[in-house]
């Protein structure tokens, strides 16, 4: 095998690993509305030096559903500044080899509780609340692994039930991200590549007082 091609198969196989425990999350910023991508409650933030490069054809949402922009930075998805409410944003990314099209969608706030808005969301079933469902293409998704992370360093994982909802236990004053992801084997093209499933990773950050 050439070198070059060793090399192109050890950093998909590097990512493939990556990608599982990396997502997307949005976040209001002293700055600013930004998305990042990397491990959130290890303050791990990929830079178009690295990973961050591989995000692709980033999309945010005002509260009220309309297109904001987006402005890639060093280290951080830049979103045009929106008014208070709940904000969302999609990305993807795509390996040049492999069978997995990876969809990630962010969302920051836990007040808008209609209808979910994204192909996964998290959506809060009361405002500020800690009931959330889990739908998929807009149908409920039944046991399925829910992961919570705090800013104190604590995590823990939750299922849904078979309406899709789960309660969360949010022990302490601070920042919360939940993530849930799913996969659909679907095959598909995008890009001129064909893939024989979607990874759909979902996020949502809101703050919660004691």
């Amino acid at each position: 095998m050439k070198v070059r091609s060793l090399l192109t198969l050890l950093s998909v196989a590097s990512f493939a690993t990556l990608a599982q425990a990396h997502f997307v999350w949005l976040e209001r910023t002293a700055d600013g509305p930004a998305a990042f991508f990397g491990e959130w409650s290890d303050n791990v933030r990929e830079n178009q030096d690295g990973y961050l490069k591989i995000i692709t054809a980033p999309r945010a949402f005002a509260p009220d559903g309309s297109a904001l922009a987006v402005t890639p930075k060093h280290d951080r998805l830049v979103v045009a500044t929106a008014p208070a409410g709940d904000l969302r944003l999609t990305a993807h990314y795509r390996p040049e080899k492999g069978e997995t099209f990876v969809r990630y969608y962010a969302r920051h706030g836990r007040t808008d509780t209609s209808a979910a808005k994204l192909e996964l969301e998290i959506v809060p079933v009361a405002k500020g609340g800690n009931t959330f469902s889990i739908a998929l293409k807009g149908k409920p998704l039944a046991d399925t692994e829910v992961t919570l992370f705090s800013s104190v360093g604590w995590s823990r994982k939750f299922k849904t039930g078979a309406d899709g909802r789960v309660t969360l236990e949010t022990p302490w004053a601070g920042q919360y991200v939940i993530e849930v992801a799913h996969i659909e084997k679907t095959a598909g093209e995008h890009d001129g590549r064909a893939h024989q499933q979607v990874r759909h990773v979902s996020t949502l950050l809101f703050d919660h007082k004691a």
